[in-house]
């Protein structure tokens, strides 16, 4: 199914930031660029209340994106094919001649085609580039 399937803790990598990520993919994420805000709550809390019962709150706040329908990515995502191997996200982050760096959610072997595998990479690349 490609509905909310996998939650991220945020505060893991931000402590204190009490927030968490999910997905959808596919159609279902083409399909929830049309839902509103309340609309998609109640799908993730009807996940979240299977997990850990009826009684947690509905969150704060919802941010969200829309891949689909942004300007600025249209959709635009890695994906990996059968033949992937996990040493092609490290051949991916690569560094050229000491001088070039790459970041991006397709060079992190745990978090591709996530955001935050793109922002882990930045701050992997950044260290790099601090270090040279």
């Amino acid at each position: 199914m490609d509905k909310f399937n996998v939650f991220v803790n945020v505060n893991k990598i931000h402590p204190g930031a009490n927030a968490l990520i999910t997905f959808a993919y596919a159609d279902y994420a083409r399909k929830t660029e049309k839902m509103s805000d309340s609309q998609i709550i109640a799908e993730i809390m009807t996940h979240l209340r299977d997990i850990y019962g009826s009684k947690i709150p509905n969150p704060t706040s919802l941010l969200r994106t829309k891949w689909q329908s942004n300007e600025n990515s249209f959709g635009a995502n890695s994906y990996t094919a059968v033949s992937t191997k996990m040493q092609h996200f490290d051949d991916l982050a690569g560094e050229v001649n000491g001088k070039l760096c790459f970041a991006g959610e397709h060079t992190h072997k745990d978090y591709y085609s996530t955001v935050h595998g793109a922002y882990l990479s930045g701050l992997r690349e950044a260290d790099k580039i601090i270090g040279l």
